[in-house]
């Protein structure tokens, strides 16, 4: 995939998360969504910066918080699984069927995937980076094993 179709992507993760955030919470009241479509919204920008740095060439002076970026998509991957089970239990033990406004659990266990997957191409872009730039200058953090 090209980099402007990840850009462009990007994009319409990050204004979809946003719009998200304001049409279900403010408009139908169900601010789990709203706030797990803010954090994907969130998380989409973030790789929008990190797409953005890649191409001009700025991954140099991003390098060292590269691998933090790595660890917080990591953490809200796991946050995106652990909010995706825990909907999906409530909606399943409350018999709850599609439900807009109020608390619609499945609506915000779609939002808790998408903010798992926006944390997976941020750690994964973060990683591609990384590694990319380790080429280049011919560094790596890897630490071999020694044996004594």
């Amino acid at each position: 995939m090209g980099a402007k179709c990840e850009i462009a992507f990007s994009i319409v993760g990050m204004l979809v998360g946003i719009s998200v955030f304001f049409c279900f919470g403010i408009v139908f009241s169900n601010w789990d969504c709203a706030a797990w479509g803010l954090v994907s919204g969130v998380l989409a920008t973030i790789t929008l910066y990190l797409h953005i740095c890649f191409l001009q060439d700025r991954c140099k002076s991003t390098a060292t918080q590269l691998g933090g970026l790595m660890l917080t998509g990591c953490v809200f991957q796991l946050a995106g699984v652990c909010g995706f089970v825990a909907y999906l239990v409530l909606a399943i033990s409350e018999h709850q069927g599609l439900v807009i406004r109020g608390r619609g659990f499945y609506l915000a266990c779609v939002w808790c995937f998408m903010t798992w997957k926006w944390a997976f191409l941020q750690f994964y872009f973060a990683r591609r980076y990384k590694r990319c730039f380790e080429k280049e200058t011919g560094t790596s953090s890897d630490v071999p094993y020694v044996k004594i």
